[in-house]
């Protein structure tokens, strides 16, 4: 048998960049999670896919997939404002910079009952920004809360729940 000689100093040049590069991208990526670990908390995203069907679909019907132990309390969040959707009550962004604000009086309300409710975002396009302020201002609170997306025309109606 003969022997083929053979250089792969060329492929070995080749295979060391490509490892080089992933374990930048490796290191970027922990760095990216370690400097901010708001990307690794997940949030309550219930899809459509788990409402029942019904003649009237802008209705509102809970998942039935929920939080078993806790009832929520829904807030619809605008790009500009809240409305605490049991209540009824419209709180501008804006108003949320003063002290003792309606928000702050909610919140307040909520957590004396924290062990039995959470709060659920309800989150129109545009509101993103807005949102991460009071998803902060929540767990600050240490209240549970959750997010889910909705649509910009979608009517919310839900039963009077009493905090």
């Amino acid at each position: 048998m003969k022997e083929i000689d053979c250089d792969t100093s060329g492929f070995q040049n080749i295979v060391l960049m490509l490892i080089g590069v992933l374990m930048i991208l490796l290191i970027s990526n922990v760095v990216t999670i370690i400097s901010n670990p708001e990307n690794i908390k997940i949030g309550a995203v219930v899809t459509g896919a788990v409402y029942e069907a019904d003649e009237d679909e802008t209705a509102f019907v809970p998942p039935k997939f929920k939080n078993l132990r806790q009832d929520p309390v829904y807030i619809d969040v605008e790009a500009d404002r809240l409305i605490l959707v049991q209540e009824g009550k419209e709180i501008l962004a804006r108003d949320l910079m003063f002290e003792g604000n309606e928000f702050e009086k909610f919140l307040s309300e909520v957590e004396k009952v924290k062990a039995r409710r959470y709060i659920v975002l309800l989150l129109r396009p545009g509101s993103a920004v807005f949102q991460r302020q009071l998803r902060q201002i929540i767990r600050d609170r240490d209240i549970g809360v959750g997010f889910e997306p909705w649509e910009a025309d979608r009517e919310i109606v839900v039963e009077r729940q009493d905090i």
